[in-house]
């Protein structure tokens, strides 16, 4: 019988994107020959990339662009990259040069791989993934974000718009299957792009050595943590530390993640004096759920703007849970999805009135409801995990391979 093989395209370090690394050591172990496509921003990232599948060394990693080395093909993709952007932002010029590196080398190099299936994460490998479905190739599609409706109007105004549209209409309509991060993002796009719904696959984890199992003793002050890869605004940041401003009970906020100089100093000029702030460096994807479980609650403070924050559930959700926290988390379509059938903790509305802030005070001083919210994170855990949603992709992968 021969082997299946899988091309999984992508632009983004794995160590940066636990939704591949985890799709791709997951078909492996399925018995799949998967290569991953993506690009090299920084070696040291890299390095992380290949010590992330050390243990899967069925993986084969290729690099399209390689942006740490001082080449000829690295210069250029970041020139043609600069000139998409500026087109898009200056002349409304859309092409793909502005979607990212190496752009024109991607098609070249995802046929030569010759693969069974394509899965195409993001939006250049969405740009990708469209032109091997023109040219009769099964090319299946992960919406990992709603990338025409996603990012601040700065960053909005160097993206192609009305290219993401369309080649997200193609996608939706003629890709082998498509998946995404919520069952309230894949309403939502069924809806607007009359397509069949994607299947829903959350950002979780697995479980071993993560899930505690009993819950831990409260003590103050409480400390609350956020993480991110950067620290910065439209995170739902500010929003929460104004919200300090009402709430009596000291805490301590931790945040991790890389941050400006700049932004740092606003953030510490918004926090109130009776609460601690405390900023942390980023970890190794390895450390990280240690990392978490060390704080009493993590926060998912996610704007409702724009649409694909509202509808998107993001990693930290669910590592938090899977760590044994129980979240403080604000209300959008995604998140009271996640939220709802469990309650593992405490949900804000985008716009908490005086008398909301009172009962997250009330809420944060009764260790009770703490203790209960723990316990509820627990129960949740051990629904969402990458042992039950890794049944749904083989499931897709398997179905689209037997046609």
């Amino acid at each position: 019988m021969l082997i299946k093989k899988v091309c999984i395209i992508t632009q983004s370090h794995l160590c940066r994107n636990p939704r591949v690394l985890k799709e791709a050591t997951t078909l492996v172990t399925a018995g799949y020959d998967v290569t991953i496509l993506t690009n090299i921003i920084s070696n040291d990232l890299y390095q992380q990339d290949l010590l992330a599948i050390s243990a899967s060394p069925g993986i084969k990693l290729q690099a399209i662009s390689n942006l740490s080395a001082s080449s000829f093909n690295s210069f250029t993709d970041k020139f043609l990259n600069k000139i998409g952007r500026l087109l898009a932002r200056n002349f409304k010029i859309e092409s793909s040069l502005a979607l990212g590196y190496g752009a024109m080398r991607y098609h070249s190099k995802a046929k030569a791989v010759k693969a069974d299936l394509y899965i195409c994460h993001q939006e250049l490998a969405t740009y990708i993934g469209t032109r091997l479905l023109n040219e009769g190739y099964e090319v299946a599609f992960d919406f990992e974000d709603w990338y025409s409706e996603d990012l601040l109007p700065e960053a909005r105004a160097e993206r192609p718009i009305n290219l993401l549209r369309h080649i997200e209409a193609i996608a939706l309509n003629k890709g082998t299957y498509c998946i995404t991060t919520s069952n309230a993002l894949a309403k939502q796009l069924a809806q607007v792009y009359l397509c069949p719904q994607p299947k829903a696959i959350y950002n979780v984890f697995p479980s071993p050595g993560i899930i505690p199992n009993k819950t831990k003793a409260i003590k103050k002050p409480l400390k609350l943590f956020w993480f991110s890869q950067t620290i910065g605004p439209g995170r739902g940041i500010e929003q929460f530390m104004n919200l300090l401003n009402s709430v009596k009970t000291g805490v301590e906020l931790h945040l991790l993640g890389n941050i400006t100089t700049a932004y740092r100093e606003i953030l510490v000029t918004l926090m109130p004096t009776q609460h601690g702030l405390y900023f942390h460096s980023l970890v190794g994807e390895n450390q990280l759920a240690a990392k978490i479980a060390g704080f009493d609650i993590g926060l998912a403070m996610e704007l409702g703007t724009p649409p694909s924050r509202n509808y998107t559930i993001t990693n930290k959700f669910f590592q938090y849970i899977q760590s044994g926290l129980p979240v403080i988390a604000s209300e959008t379509e995604g998140q009271n999805e996640a939220f709802d059938k469990f309650k593992p903790g405490f949900k804000l509305p985008q716009q908490p009135s005086p008398e909301q802030i009172s009962e997250l005070d009330k809420w944060l001083n009764d260790p009770g409801s703490l203790q209960l919210a723990q316990q509820q994170a627990i129960e949740a855990a051990a629904f969402y995990n990458w042992e039950n949603e890794s049944k749904k992709l083989l499931q897709l992968v398997n179905n689209a391979l037997e046609k």
